[in-house]
């Protein structure tokens, strides 16, 4: 199930749950909410284009989210709702930077089709075959990852110690610099993934009680086990500002990533 699929079922889930006790009054505004995106003398995408800069204004995420889908199927392009957003980036101004992020990363997810992270994976194959610095290549990953995808606000990897199999450190990162140069196995989410060895997806930070805060701004977190011989010898860690960042979709495709790592080691 994509996200928008997750979305649109809950937002309907809900939607029936306020009917179920919604009064006069509430049953007439979402009438009129349904009625006024109807096309009229302004077209439906005119209207959904609307919506859209109303909604990054108001800094709105679930709303902005309804209004790229409604977008999409009204047949908008990716340089029509470039130029939407920054409509409402010059009303709202930088204070919507963060809803800008996380609407342009909704839409990528909105007009990817099946396979489309397959580019990406080329890449990441050919900077790891092609280099003959294993940890330049690494850091080249690391930017690569995130400058193209929104979400991905620090990138990095941690590598088991040789001298200490029970210690993580840090290695490639993209993005802010962090305090936590060494891990103990065991210790947060990255300890336990490479003490469990398997794929770690948090999307609230705040719910875990091992876990070690390197940002506040860090709400949702992916780490990936690297192996070798069937030992974990690493981690690609990826941190988001957004909740609920990752997707089955993402998990899949990093996974794929680790698999090319794996390969080169």
């Amino acid at each position: 199930m994509t996200e928008k699929d997750r979305f649109q079922r809950e937002r309907e889930r809900l939607n029936q749950l306020v009917m179920k006790y919604a009064n006069k009054e509430t049953k007439r505004f979402f009438s009129l909410d349904r009625q006024t995106y109807e096309k009229g003398a302004l077209d439906e995408k005119t209207k959904e284009f609307a919506g859209l800069v109303a909604s990054l204004v108001l800094r709105c995420d679930d709303c902005i989210f309804y209004h790229l889908i409604r977008c999409r199927e009204a047949g908008a392009t990716s340089d029509e709702i470039i130029e939407i957003l920054n409509i409402g980036l010059i009303v709202g101004g930088s204070i919507v930077i963060p809803h800008l992020r996380r609407a342009l990363a909704r839409w990528g997810e909105l007009v990817e089709v099946p396979g489309s992270y397959e580019s990406q994976l080329q890449r990441a194959r050919d900077i790891l075959t092609t280099a003959s610095d294993f940890s330049k290549a690494t850091q080249k990953l690391c930017n690569e990852l995130r400058q193209r995808n929104p979400l991905f606000d620090w990138v990095g990897f941690y590598w088991i110690n040789p001298d200490n199999a029970r210690e993580l450190n840090l290695g490639a990162y993209s993005g802010e610099p962090t305090e936590h140069v060494t891990i103990p196995v065991g210790k947060g989410i990255c300890g336990q993934a490479a003490e469990r060895k398997e794929t770690f997806v948090i999307q609230d930070v705040r719910l875990e009680e091992n876990y070690l805060s390197c940002n506040p701004a860090v709400l949702s977190e992916i780490v990936i086990p690297i192996f070798s011989k069937g030992e974990v010898i690493g981690e690609l860690d990826i941190d988001s500002h957004t909740e609920a960042a990752f997707t089955d979709e993402h998990r899949e495709f990093l996974e794929e990533v680790v698999k090319i790592i794996e390969t080169r080691l």
